[in-house]
């Protein structure tokens, strides 16, 4: 007799888990009841006690309606965002740029300096002959 008011009261457990589940499209609470019946069919054909499986943490607060205004709020936001970021890429894009020009301007001025120097050694040394 209790085993059968235990399949009832599983069923029914189960069938409402169900519906929520379908109802809020997530899965996960009607899966933790399976398991919980689950645990406690097989507690009870061991001969063990029921134990209380409620979980400890309460469950998580759904995500309320976005009001107009928040949405409006969060698209500007992010419109922000797109701009500071496309704002970024381009000055990093010309940082880099002019770090690049640099570098070509200094090279450029090393090989004309590299140039004078062979330039006097080649004067030197024809003084130094003469």
């Amino acid at each position: 007799m209790a085993e059968d008011n235990l399949a009832i009261i599983k069923d029914e457990v189960l069938q409402n888990a169900s519906l929520e589940a379908n109802k809020s499209g997530n899965i996960m609470p009607f899966l933790k009841v399976e398991l919980q019946c689950k645990i406690q069919c097989r507690r009870l054909e061991r001969g063990q006690d029921e134990i209380d499986l409620r979980m400890s943490s309460p469950p998580r607060k759904r995500r309320a309606e976005v009001t107009k205004e928040e949405s409006e709020r969060m698209e500007k936001r992010k419109e922000q965002n797109k701009t500071a970021a496309r704002k970024f890429r381009e000055k990093e894009k010309k940082e880099k740029a002019q770090l690049h020009q640099t570098v070509k301007d200094l090279q450029k001025k090393n090989e004309d300096l590299r140039a004078k120097i062979q330039q006097m050694e080649a004067m030197k040394a024809k003084f130094h002959m003469h």
